[in-house]
């Protein structure tokens, strides 16, 4: 698969300007050279799978910027020249070795920052991989080159010591010189009293009509001849032996740079590849700051033809100044035609989606909203102003027509065709007909087309033919100034006269042309300008729909949050008062306990009569819990009764007076039967009760003689039998697992100890043994045992265990 654009269509679209957004982003040399096109490495990707890569690595460099995490790649420089003449075996300088070290120290630094980042950026990580610079050569250039590009003395034994020598001979030199300027018999003869050098050698400023009185070698004069350099014999050997030491420096450090250069000339090859690393390295992050820049989006790709654009903004168009618009092609219909009024936005929306397929194919994310699609075209054309060519001897229009047959000789499947004023610059009737022949040979083609026009045949077209459709630029109905706006599914009118009129025309001249034009046009202009103004309301009248409908569910998920809190706190309430219920309930056992105690002491029926009014305080209470707060008290977490279930109450025959019971034991009398929603109204001992009828049951004969006085209760206190005790109870845990069984077992010796039982039989079974260990386990455990002992032969013998009962 190839990719081919032209320099015109590149010119017309104004591609240099967004690479030059794009240059302003890199920062080493060697990306700026790949956005300029001049590294030998086009910008657009000719496979699909390089363009999912580059889009990749965009979209992972722009996350990394996001959290400030970027590779230092600053301190790259172009390097390639000098690795050229080091190859050649010329002799870096200290300065280009030191250019060198940095480059290489970025490229070092680039790769260690993906090691750390190969799962989070494996495109960008993939990019860095490759870097294979040598960690020992920048090390060697560290230690030669201090901070400032000198040359350390650790950069050579010889070199450090030769300039140990060169520093001893110059100190003594100084002192030799000095005493020589302060020579009572040379002092007169010197023109200033001071020393300098000449060709590398100290010498002194002697007057030249002195020169006789002083002897030496002459190594220079001043411009106005007034002065000699004279070198004193008297210092010539030190001077000599202090250039000798000069000159093994030099020697020494050209050795080093020489040895250095060779070095890096060794890596060269390594070096280039490198670069080549960090170029794409630096313009993978260019483009994700573009991409945070302009707010873009990474596109989908595919290979139907298809652009659908959310939000679409023109990259070269400041984002205070520019529109977003939906746009699409190439889905529901090949060719998309813009109409509408001059300077309303066409032509930027139709460069805009021609930028967009370009920008993908570079690896660049889209000015769109997320869900962007660019699919991937083989050839993108655009013909964008005037054709007119003078050398050429072309017409604006002839050459526009000479440009459309190359497109329509060249177009095909995965061709983008962007016509701005198709057949225009002739006349009207015969540049509409030639339009609409060529928009239908691309489509036929299979190419996508995007196309601006103000011909009414183009857009009458696009409302018959399926391949074709139509969008308009609004304007505002009021002031009928453009919005920018464009909208797919209906055409535009063109507006000639009112843009005329905003841009000065006289009325009296729009007047004649509204008269001049023809009827079945002016009704056509007439209508589509009705249309826009009214689908303009429409509009308005829906946005205003759409918020109120988004405040509707903002106030309704609101008010649903507050109810589900509510539920919650009910729910937390109503656990509080279960485990408030539960307390008094346990609490009400031990006093029931505590009575069947007592009465096992002194069986009277004194204390009987006391059990029993106590008894029914008790489940009265319960009852009357239950109503006021709509819960059921659950005790130890299962209902607990000492009754048997409910005898049913033929209502149609109950009167007021009648003995009930309720569901807890407590009786009561009749005060009204049940009202429409089945409630009745009780009196029991301790209190006027509302309960559900299903919550009552007949009394009994006995108790209904005893409900029957229970209005007086509190004044007389009836004889009541005493409650009998002592006796044997038993419980048979047999099939059930050990958890559940040690459950019903303290149930069952809390249920005999209320009913003053002198011991439980326990008939465990023997089986594999687990549960007679548990009961075992447990029944010395438990408060209501005093002896455990194991059942005589006859009662079950190792299959049932005796638990000898509490009687205090």
């Amino acid at each position: 698969m190839s990719f081919t654009v032209a320099p015109e269509t590149l010119e017309s679209l104004e591609w240099r300007r967004l690479l030059a957004r794009l240059a302003r982003h890199c920062r080493t040399p060697q990306g700026l050279a790949r956005v300029e096109g001049t590294a030998g490495h086009p910008l657009f990707e000719a496979e699909r799978s390089e363009v999912g890569t580059r889009l990749l690595e965009t979209t992972e460099a722009r996350a990394l910027l996001d959290r400030d995490e970027l590779p230092g790649l600053a301190g790259c420089v172009d390097v390639g020249p000098l690795l050229a003449r080091a190859e050649k075996g010329g002799i870096l300088e200290p300065a280009e070795l030191v250019d060198v070290r940095g480059t290489l120290k970025a490229t070092l630094a680039a790769a260690r920052f993906f090691e750390t980042r190969r799962e989070r950026c494996p495109a960008l990580s993939a990019l860095a991989a490759p870097i294979a610079t040598s960690p020992a050569l920048v090390a060697r250039l560290s230690r030669c080159f201090d901070e400032g590009g000198e040359l350390r003395d650790e950069a050579s034994a010889t070199l450090a010591a030769a300039r140990r020598d060169q520093a001893r001979l110059a100190g003594e030199l100084a002192q030799r010189v000095e005493r020589e300027l302060r020579d009572p018999e040379l002092a007169p003869h010197l023109s200033d009293a001071y020393s300098t050098i000449r060709n590398g050698r100290f010498v002194l400023p002697v007057r030249a009509d002195a020169r006789g009185h002083v002897r030496g070698i002459v190594h220079d004069a001043s411009r106005s001849g007034t002065t000699l350099f004279i070198e004193p014999q008297a210092i010539v050997e030190l001077n000599n032996r202090h250039r000798e030491a000069q000159l093994a420096v030099e020697r020494e450090t050209l050795r080093v740079l020489r040895e250095l250069s060779s070095a890096v000339a060794s890596e060269g090859v390594a070096i280039r590849g490198d670069l080549e690393c960090v170029g794409r390295l630096d313009l993978g992050f260019a483009r994700g700051a573009l991409s945070r820049e302009m707010d873009a989006s990474p596109p989908r790709v595919g290979r139907e033809g298809i652009l659908e654009l959310p939000g679409l903004r023109h990259p070269l168009i400041a984002p205070a100044q520019c529109v977003a618009n939906d746009l699409r092609v190439g889905a529901d219909f090949a060719v998309l035609i813009l109409s509408g009024p001059n300077a309303g936005g066409k032509t930027v929306a139709m460069k805009a989606m021609a930028l967009a397929a370009l920008m993908t194919r570079a690896g660049l994310h889209v000015p769109a909203d997320p869900g962007a699609r660019v699919d991937l075209f083989d050839a993108v054309v655009a013909e964008v102003g005037d054709h007119q060519d003078m050398a050429a001897s072309l017409s604006t229009f002839s050459a526009a027509m000479a440009h459309l047959a190359l497109v329509l000789d060249s177009a095909g499947p995965h061709t983008l065709v962007c016509l701005d004023e198709i057949g225009v610059g002739t006349d009207p009737a015969e540049g509409a007909s030639i339009a609409q022949a060529a928009l239908e040979a691309l489509a036929e083609a299979g190419a996508r087309v995007v196309t601006t026009t103000h011909y009414n045949l183009l857009k009458e077209m696009a409302q018959l033919d399926p391949r074709f459709a139509n969008a308009s630029v609004e304007f505002d109905p009021e002031t009928y100034a453009p919005t920018y706006h464009v909208r797919i599914g209906s055409p535009g009118a063109s507006s000639a006269s009112t843009v005329a009129a905003r841009m000065g025309i006289p009325a009296p001249v729009l007047e004649r042309a509204e008269a001049l034009l023809d009827r079945e046009d002016r009704s056509l202009e007439r209508m589509l300008s009705e249309l826009a103004a009214a689908r303009a309301t429409l509009d308005a009248e829906l946005t205003a729909a759409r918020a109120a409908r988004i405040a509707g569910e903002a106030l309704r998920a609101d008010y649903s949050a507050k109810l589900a809190r509510l539920e919650r706190r009910r729910e937390q309430i109503f656990g509080e008062m279960r485990g408030t219920l539960d307390s008094a309930f346990r609490e009400a056992r031990g006093a029931v306990a505590q009575v069947v105690a007592a009465l096992q002491r002194d069986p009277s029926s004194q204390r009987a009569a006391e059990a029993r009014e106590a008894l029914e305080r008790l489940h009265a209470e319960a009852a009357r819990l239950e109503q006021e707060h709509g819960i059921e008290a659950t005790g130890s977490g299962e209902r607990e009764t000492t009754n048997a279930p409910l005898a049913s109450i033929d209502w149609s025959h109950a009167r007021p007076g009648d003995a009930v019971r309720t569901r807890h034991g407590a009786l009561g009398t009749l005060v009204s039967l049940p009202d429409r929603h089945g409630r009745v109204t009780i009196q029991t001992a301790g209190a006027k009760l509302t309960l559900p009828r299903e919550q009552l049951g007949q009394a009994g004969h006995d108790g209904s003689r005893e409900a029957r006085g229970l209005e007086h209760a509190p004044a007389r206190r009836d004889p009541a039998p005493p409650i009998r005790a002592g006796g044997v109870a038993e419980i048979d845990l047999r099939g059930l697992r050990v958890e559940e069984g040690l459950e019903r077992l303290e149930a069952a010796l809390d249920q005999a100890a209320v009913e003053g039982r002198d011991e439980v039989r326990v008939i465990h079974g023997i089986g594999t043994g687990a549960m007679r260990r548990a009961v075992r386990e447990h029944l010395p455990r438990s408060s209501f045992v005093v002896e455990m002992l194991e059942a005589a032969r006859e009662d079950g013998g190792a299959g049932a265990t005796r638990a000898v009962l509490r009687k205090d």
